[in-house]
């Protein structure tokens, strides 16, 4: 039996830390630990302003299920999703601030606004979230032992306000997104190191690795009989081959190489914002394959969402567009097409994660992402029905291909239950007040 070796691990032992040995006759009394399950991650997405309810939430029950028009582009990932009807942002009814503002606050911190002075379009004034957001909350139980705990990535989303934050490290503490996926890609390599090793350069401190371990195998030999040092000899050119594999990226798919720099694009241009968002979705797959980070916050526009969508010839701006009545059916047509361009975007991003192999299945089996809104409808701010969505099962924690529907269930309780997934021993998540228990039926 040998100990499962990640390729972050790897990297890091690549830096001089201890590589992982094998588990040999002579020392199986000392080296009984099972392997380490493969890392879970989680990402929350989120767009502004409501849906169209008639094309977002599907039809039949609650297993057999049939996408609506908004979600047709995950029709491949159906037995992947968890859709919910019948959630409330119930901590909506305490504190300052307008119903956007509330809204986005509360979205994923399932807390109240504090006091401050950012204002919303009815001339409502509060301040940030009183509270730590589920995306963080994960990240301290499952990001502490990669080299980013979590990453931050908008789209379009540039303002500093209330209405354009979604991640929260606590009460009063937003995290604001990159917007550039140049930024993201020198966040996530520019102390990332995978030029092909050279032995004989004395700089390469990673040249150092084989000697370390050597000196290591070294000291055990004076325990081991001919059979183990046999085994340890094995072992010993099995690291070699990692070593080989991983710097020179000649190895098998999933290796840890730093990918090209992304084209550079204007994160302020209507026109390369899915150029923009395509790269973002890139190198967050890239950085999971890698294990550089396992939790990530994905925000598209801000509840001001003053954007053009032109390359779907929807060139009104989003947040007026989201004020359209039921009868103004060219309007609704133009958020359902933003609304499944979204969807696109997810399905894209679960593809890329079902490519990179990790043990018999994919990243995709040990991941969810949470999407959600602000608000439920636009042109009310109704804070009823939040339209929420999970995609992955988190390593088959989550209880997806379910289509759930609930009577005035409390957002809380779904990220209590979300929290729960991530191994977080919690039954309220959130304002206490309005929260009672995890939701039922979200977890396996």
């Amino acid at each position: 039996m040998h100990t499962r070796t990640t390729r972050r691990r790897f990297l890091k032992g690549a830096g001089g830390v201890l590589v992982a040995l094998p588990l040999l006759d002579s020392l199986r009394a000392r080296a009984q630990e099972p392997a380490a399950p493969f890392p879970k991650r989680f990402v929350t997405m989120y767009n502004p302003n409501g849906t169209v309810h008639a094309s977002w939430f599907p039809t039949g029950g609650e297993t057999d299920f049939v996408l609506n028009e908004i979600h047709k582009p995950l029709e491949h990932h159906r037995d992947k999703l968890l859709i919910f009807q019948g959630v409330n942002a119930t901590v909506t009814a305490t504190g300052p601030g307008g119903p956007h503002q509330r809204g986005i606050g509360s979205l994923f911190t399932g807390h109240e606004l504090l006091e401050g002075e950012f204002v919303d379009g009815c001339g409502s004034r509060a301040g940030w979230a009183n509270g730590i957001s589920i995306d963080q909350a994960i990240a301290n139980q499952i990001g502490l032992d990669t080299p980013l705990k979590s990453l931050e990535i908008g789209v379009r989303a540039i303002e500093a306000d209330v209405q354009a934050r979604i991640s929260y490290a606590g009460p009063g503490q937003p995290l604001p997104p990159m917007n550039d996926p140049t930024e993201v890609y020198e966040r996530l390599f520019a102390n990332f190191v995978s030029a092909p090793i050279d032995p004989d350069d004395p700089t390469d401190q990673r040249a150092s690795v084989l000697d370390t371990v050597e000196t290591q195998f070294d000291l055990l030999n004076r325990q081991l009989g001919a059979h183990d040092r046999q085994k340890l000899e094995q072992h010993l050119e099995l690291v070699r081959d990692l070593e080989r594999r991983l710097g020179s990226g000649t190895g098998e798919a999933g290796s840890c190489d730093t990918p090209v720099a992304p084209a550079v694009l204007d994160p302020n241009n209507e026109n390369d914002m899915p150029a923009v968002m395509k790269a973002h979705l890139e190198l967050l797959a890239v950085a999971f394959a890698c294990d550089l980070t396992r939790v990530a916050s994905l925000q598209i526009s801000t509840g001001f969402n003053r954007i053009r969508f032109p390359w779907l010839d929807s060139l009104s701006e989003g947040h007026s567009l989201s004020h359209t009545g039921a009868s103004d059916e060219e309007s609704l047509a133009q958020l359902v097409a933003r609304a499944k361009w979204h969807s696109e975007q997810l399905a894209y991003f679960m593809d890329l994660l079902a490519q990179i192999p990790e043990g018999d299945g994919s990243v995709l089996d040990n991941t969810a992402i949470l999407w959600g809104n602000e608000v439920s409808v636009g042109n009310t701010h109704s804070l009823e029905n939040i339209p929420y969505l999970i995609a992955g099962n988190a390593g088959g924690a989550l209880a997806t291909g379910r289509f759930a529907s609930f009577e005035a269930a409390s957002a809380n309780d779904l990220l209590s239950a979300v929290a729960n997934a991530y191994g977080i021993e919690t039954e309220t998540f959130g304002h206490p007040d309005y929260a009672s228990a995890p939701l039922t039926g979200v977890l396996v």
